[in-house]
């Protein structure tokens, strides 16, 4: 990908795998459908995922109603995408074993990584060389997951989904906080306002939010992105991102928090990422045209309104 005005070159790495999987592997999968290794399964199962489902879990033979697998080592088919529902201390291992067995991505449920401090840090950085040096994706860690409701793909744990799936729509939402993006989720839902995409970024050890906005820039099944953000690292995938919404005439309605020094350190302890000057976002947002939104009900009330003619 090539911005437009600065020239820059970025990689084109797509999260196809992630978002549109056509097989999923749960390592940490669990029996107990209210368990975050057995949330997603459920889910799948209940929404009539067509792909194929692959539990891990080497205490088990079925996990429910499918064959389960002792390690990711022991699928015989390919696999497109990992869910890690595993203790942190074990994420790394779990992850580089996803990379040598050739999956595509991976989504890192676990906590206990750059939010708890230093030595968190340096494993999530071990996690992020991963990504780096062999071109396997990952989201998180620390996020509640991702999922395409047209696909009837749901690879998260959020407790929101209990009230029911998604209606049909073409908006993709992504928010580096699995809580709120879960709770915006949840309130379209209600104002009849249709998620297609739904990616929740956590630490960002590789996938971010703006990546994110410039992955769903490029759907052709996407007509409006929301987004949420506590803090940006990348400053130039954001440009970048924002420049191919608007050059696909998509728009983005965004939300900024962290704006006060207290907000900005509340940020930090949360997905151990910097808020940043915020007059910096106030110009770029206004500089390609992306809607600032200062409330959950504005962020709504704005996207809902970018959906007329849609439909």
């Amino acid at each position: 990908a090539k911005s437009l005005s600065t020239g820059k070159v970025f990689p084109t790495h797509s999260l196809d795998s992630i978002l549109r999987p056509q097989s999923v592997a749960i390592i940490g999968a669990s029996d107990n459908r209210a368990r975050i290794g057995g949330r997603p399964i459920r889910y799948l199962l209940e929404a009539g995922y067509q792909g194929l489902i692959f539990p891990v879990n080497p205490k088990h033979r079925l996990i429910q109603g499918l064959k389960a697998f002792q390690s990711i080592n022991d699928i015989s088919e390919p696999v497109d995408l990992a869910i890690v529902a595993v203790p942190a201390p074990h994420v790394l291992k779990v992850v580089r074993d996803c990379s040598a067995r050739g999956v595509k991505g991976v989504i890192i449920f676990s906590a206990g990584f750059a939010e708890t401090g230093s030595d968190g840090r340096k494993v999530q950085q071990q996690l992020a060389d991963v990504a780096q040096t062999t071109g396997m994706r990952i989201v998180g860690p620390n996020c509640l997951g991702v999922y395409n409701s047209d696909i009837g793909f749901y690879g998260t744990f959020t407790t929101t989904l209990e009230d029911g799936f998604p209606i049909a729509g073409r908006v993709g939402l992504a928010s580096q906080s699995g809580a709120y993006g879960s709770h915006l989720s949840l309130l379209a839902k209600h104002r009849r306002i249709g998620v297609r995409y739904w990616i929740t970024t956590g630490n960002e050890s590789d996938i971010s939010v703006p990546e994110s906005i410039a992955w769903l820039a490029d759907q052709p099944d996407v007509d409006v992105i929301v987004a949420y953000a506590e803090g940006i690292t990348d400053r130039d995938m954001l440009l970048l991102a924002l420049e191919r919404a608007r050059a696909s005439k998509k728009p983005v309605v965004i939300m900024k928090v962290g704006t006060s020094d207290v907000g900005a350190e509340a940020v930090a302890s949360h997905t151990a990422s910097l808020a940043g000057a915020d007059v910096v976002y106030d110009a770029a947002f206004r500089q390609f045209g992306a809607y600032r939104a200062y409330s959950t009900e504005e962020m709504l009330d704005v996207a809902y309104a970018c959906t007329f003619g849609i439909y």
